[in-house]
């Protein structure tokens, strides 16, 4: 009778391990992904040309669309931290003759985020189609 007791248990365990493997296999596929969010970003700018005191941006909030696989960036909607873009302003305006209004098209804004902040994780800038800086 004993023996008959250890194989009521065995169905029960069994399934668990089955579950736990399928769980696994779930996870494996699903965190290996690639996967594409747009999120909001406040910019923030620094580091302003030389004489300049002041910068005002067109827009105060950027969106920007992501690509990267797995975990990692599953958990970035999720996170409380502030979403901030620095902007160097110096290093983006240099190319530019010195005026003190400068317009970049969403995908200057783009290459300069690839370069300098998010790297090749970075797929584009949704909107706004195009950011005016004012330095004063």
């Amino acid at each position: 009778m004993p023996n008959n007791r250890s194989k009521l248990k065995l169905p029960p365990f069994a399934f668990l391990v089955c579950l736990a493997i399928a769980t696994a296999g779930w996870f494996i596929v699903t965190f290996s992904k690639d996967y594409r969010v747009t999120m909001d970003y406040k910019i923030k700018c620094y580091n302003l040309p030389e004489g300049k005191k002041s910068v005002t941006v067109s827009d105060s909030i950027i969106s920007l669309t992501f690509n990267q696989k797995g975990l990692r960036y599953l958990m970035k909607p999720f996170s409380d931290k502030e979403k901030v873009v620095y902007i160097s302003v110096a290093d983006l305006v240099k190319p530019k003759n010195k005026v003190t209004v400068y317009s970049f098209s969403n995908r200057d804004i783009r290459d300069f985020l690839v370069h300098h902040t998010f790297g090749s994780e970075l797929v584009a800038v949704e909107s706004p189609e195009v950011i005016t800086f004012y330095v004063h």
